[in-house]
């Protein structure tokens, strides 16, 4: 009867008041979903304390906007080691749709959600399966995405959350995200967020006033404010669990504690139940998908009454009606579970792999033996770790890595254990969860082992560390390591090595002659290079030698070490990620445009096909490099925002390099100074000079395009020995450019000097077009025009559209500032069309001006591609290249609908009949397909 009578309250309460003080969290969310409906998509994090509201808001917005497409997904703390149950729950709703998707992100989702074998599923085609599924969903009534207690959710679904979150545009779309603590949870790192905050004094005292219907003595009810603490949850069902009578019992008895926390009163609730409807409970919270066909036979198997199910219910703690058993509030589960003794949980889930099927889920039925299992049990330990390798088999390590750890937890000999360890370690780095495979490998460090193995635990170790942290002391465990390793397999030393120096050229001008020397010694003693005649080999050497000897003793070597590199393509050699990133490396040191474009190509492709979600990021951002360098910003974009969907996923270091070179090259002085910051503050905590010098440049050419030469001096003032070759080049370029606007002629020449050493150290178009365009700021009459123009000639050969674009914008100049009017107009007036097509507004802008001042009148046409938006260009330009509205919206993470609207726009202002005349229209072509045909081309 009390249960009964403990459910009404709450459900009268939860009806009537259980929004009181949230006029502003009802207002925010309101206006998001509105504003979805309106057809511009958001995203709100709540945050706040278990029992502050969250949930009864997403409950009021469920109610409020029932008429739209609601998709709730709730996260118990029980499936958070389960990869991609929370993308179970989200997708459930909408696989009508899967059937439309392009093939990868079918498949890729497929495998995620045990529906078909593969290896395990690329992070991005399942955030643009899932973007797509909304997209698509969202064509007939808008959605609306209630997530719950996201900081349970298992990290593979959360990664794909968090990427969906971050690219819902254009899109009648609302997400809607509830987290305790958002600052603990990575990725939801720059999301809008809204604190959820106890209530205020007067609010908590009418709630409690509400729910409260029997006397209550004045000091008992001051505490319960008291241990409330303005939390809506424990004003709500704190006096209906204990009741009114007994908190003053309690009170004359002198029984004053500490202010309970939620969790307590929870347990406290939990404890009045039968120990039968108990154990019922601790079946339903241990069955992580909450599977009646499993929880009731476990529990006719324990001998629980067929009643147990309707107390509970009852009791208003669990919902038995539908597919699946769900607790009324998450907290419940995990409380439920916490408050069983580790008897009684073990006794749950010998039950529940009683009542599983080992053939057709054989990963659930191996899970909950091991959880059943007391003490060391190897042969159970047996069954997960043949568990985990059928796990490999059929979906990748997603899952394997947490059966193999349990499997370690039940295995009694150390050596074993630390095999099992190792396995899970390995299996963790695979699926990019670096942090938790560190946390193992530092046990593992002291455990007892062979050489072998204690080799290999070095090297992961200091794998993961550098991929998490990208600083300078991981940069040295790897050196550590690949000297550990190599006196056992020479092989894997040589890679390893190469790891250690890919990590090394990010440390630049903080890396001290004294550490350098070190390097130098120990890498030289192992003498790894002369083992082997292939292209690890060859960079090996060079790299040793650049070290020791400075970079003009190995250019050579390095050249050579290069191009036996691309020769030797296809080779397992060739093709491991960070030998062609080290090498791609090495090409840009040497300023071969050619060879740096195909090796990083190589590097993601590498990348890709390992699964290796450290080189990918590097490849991706390298890539992105490539394509500013080629003028083509939007692919670089697109480049960029991969590369960090996979460093938010996995949770390392975040790459600035792509990000840097895009907001300055795009004119955006508040995000470029923003970024500058930023990459300043990152360098100087991981000593990563590489990227302080990469902000200086950023700074650099923000500037020249934005013509304030004087702050450009001043922002590249440290043309200091240790910094990367590429950059010390580019630095100089543009500080030759910005000393010659200011007079500083003699800094200007300096400058020069150093762009005459490196063209003819390197003999390459690009290098000598930089020469060439220098020295020609500096000469004067007929010597200075042909210079500009054998630059322009030069640079074109190298592929870099926008610098070329930039000779020609500086030759105009030139011709102005000569008097040669009429003359200034050809190359200004093809530099303008080039800044323009590509996007790099404030050199357009300050090419704009020039010709202005040349005497030609800007005419704007009422019609041609400067009246699109810049959506519709970037629709536009891939349209004029032949790709499907599917296509571009995959791109694009748009839907197909989208994309023809856009089309039908583009049409029209362009006055054409039909996507396929778009292919002719000027401007849709003039950057992005001529940085494509770079990419595009030989090394020949």
């Amino acid at each position: 009867m009390g249960v009964d009578m403990l459910g009404a309250r709450t459900a009268q309460a939860a009806g009537t008041q259980a929004l009181l003080g949230r006029s502003t969290e009802i207002a925010a969310l309101r206006r998001l979903i509105t504003q979805a409906c309106a057809g511009t998509s958001g995203v709100l994090v709540l945050h706040g304390e278990a029992g502050i509201g969250k949930t009864t808001l997403l409950d009021n917005a469920q109610s409020e906007f029932a008429e739209l497409r609601v998709l709730r997904v709730e996260n118990p703390e029980a499936e958070a080691a389960l990869s991609f149950a929370g993308l179970q729950h989200l997708t459930s709703a909408l696989t009508s749709h899967v059937g439309s998707l392009p093939q990868p992100q079918r498949e890729a989702l497929g495998v995620a959600l045990g529906r078909r074998q593969g290896p395990v599923p690329d992070h991005l085609h399942l955030g643009l399966a899932v973007l797509n599924l909304l997209s698509a969903a969202a064509e007939t009534r808008p959605v609306v995405c209630l997530v719950d207690d996201v900081q349970w959710m298992d990290r593979s679904s959360l990664a794909v959350l968090a990427f969906v979150a971050r690219r819902v545009s254009a899109l009648r779309i609302a997400i809607v995200i509830a987290a305790e603590d958002v600052h603990d949870i990575a990725e939801l790192t720059g999301l809008p967020t809204h604190a959820v905050r106890p209530l205020g004094d007067r609010e908590a005292r009418e709630l409690l006033d509400s729910t409260v219907r029997a006397p209550l003595d004045q000091r008992v009810r001051e505490r319960v404010l008291t241990e409330a603490r303005g939390n809506p949850l424990a004003l709500l069902h704190l006096p209906c669990w204990i009741g009114p009578t007994e908190m003053t019992a309690r009170l004359t008895r002198g029984d004053v504690r500490a202010p309970k926390r939620l969790e307590e009163s929870f347990k406290a609730r939990l404890s009045r139940l039968p120990a039968e409807v108990r154990f019922f409970l601790l079946l339903a919270a241990a069955e992580p998908d909450g599977d009646p066909l499993v929880v009731r036979p476990a529990a006719a198997l324990a001998d629980i009454s067929p009643d147990a199910a309707a107390v509970a219910e009852a009791a208003g703690i669990l919902d038995t009606n539908g597919t699946r058993m769900s607790f009324r509030h998450p907290l419940l589960r995990s409380m439920v579970y916490a408050a069983a003794s580790a008897v009684e949980r073990r006794g749950a889930h010998a039950a529940l792999a009683e009542c599983c099927d080992p053939v057709q889920d054989p990963d659930r039925y191996a899970w909950h033996l091991g959880q059943a299992a007391a003490g060391f049990d190897e042969d159970v330990a047996g069954r997960l770790e043949t568990a985990a390798r059928g796990a490999v088999r059929r979906s990748g390590a997603a899952v394997a890595g947490g059966f193999w750890e349990l499997a370690a937890a039940l295995t009694a000999d150390r050596a074993v254990r630390a095999s099992r360890l190792l396995s899970a370690a390995w299996a963790k780095q695979g699926t990019g969860a670096f942090a938790e495979a560190l946390a193992i490998l530092s046990a593992l460090k002291h455990e007892p082992m062979p050489d072998p193995e204690r080799g290999q635990v070095a090297l992961l170790h200091a794998r993961n560390a550098y991929a998490i942290h990208r600083d300078e002391d991981a940069a040295m465990l790897l050196v550590d390591a690949a000297c550990l390793v190599a006196g056992q397999d020479p092989r894997t030393g040589r890679y390893s090595l190469l790891d250690a120096f890919h990590a090394i050229a990010f440390s630049g001008h903080y890396l001290t002659r004294e550490r350098v020397r070190k390097i130098v010694a120990r890498t030289a003693a192992l003498d790894l290079a002369a083992e082997a005649d292939d292209s690890t080999g060859h960079l090996l050497t060079a790299l040793i030698t650049s070290l020791a000897d400075g970079r003009a003793a190995a250019a050579p070597l390095l050249a050579r070490a290069v191009q036996r590199c691309l020769a030797d393509a296809g080779t397992a050699a060739a093709d491991v990620p960070f030998t062609a990133g080290t090498a791609g490396l090495a090409a840009l040191q040497l300023w071969d445009a050619h060879a740096w474009r195909h090796l990083v190509e190589r590097q993601m492709h590498a990348a890709r096909a390992e699964r290796n979600l450290a080189a990918l990021p590097l490849a991706l951002n390298q890539l992105a490099l490539a394509h500013v360098y080629a003028g083509d910003l939007t692919t670089a974009g697109e480049c960029a925002a991969e590369a960090h969907s996979v460093t938010e996923a996995t949770g390392t270091a975040p790459l600035r390099y792509a990000d840097l070179a895009l907001a300055a090259w795009q004119g955006d002085e508040p995000r470029t100074l923003s970024l500058v910051d930023l990459a300043v503050r990152e360098a100087v905590d991981r000593r990563e000079g590489r990227l302080h010098t990469a902000a200086e440049h950023a700074q650099a050419v923000l500037y020249n395009g934005a013509g304030r030469p004087e702050a450009v001096l001043a922002a590249t003032g440290r043309l200091q020995d240790g910094i990367e070759a590429v950059y010390s080049g580019l630095l100089a370029a543009e500080r030759v450019e910005a000393a010659v606007a200011c007079g500083q002629r003699a800094w200007a020449r300096s400058a020069c000097g150093m762009l005459k050493d490196n063209a003819e150290r390197h003999g390459t178009p690009w290098a000598e077009a930089t020469y060439l365009r220098a020295q020609a700021l500096l000469e004067r009459g007929p010597a200075a025009e042909l210079l500009f123009q054998r630059s322009i000639e030069q640079f074109t050969a190298a592929g870099a559209v926008l610098q070329t674009a930039r000779t020609r914008l500086l030759w105009g100049e030139w011709l102005l500032t000569s008097g040669r009017r009429a003359h200034a107009r050809d190359p200004l007036r093809a530099a303008r069309a080039a800044f323009s097509a590509a996007g790099a507004h404030a050199f357009a802008a300050r090419a704009g001006i020039k010709l202005s001042a040349a005497g030609e009148r800007a005419v704007r046409p009422s019609t041609g591609v400067h009246t699109l938006t810049a959506q519709e260009l970037r629709v536009a330009r891939m349209v004029a290249r032949g790709e499907t509205s599917r296509e571009i919206g995959a791109a694009l993470f748009v839907s197909p609908r989208t994309v023809d609207a856009h089309v039908r726009s583009i049409l029209r202002k362009l006055d054409v009949a039909s996507r396929r005349q778009l292919r002719h229209i000027d401007g849709l072509r003039t950057t992005g397909d001529v940085g494509r045909e770079f990419l595009a081309a030989g090394t020949d």
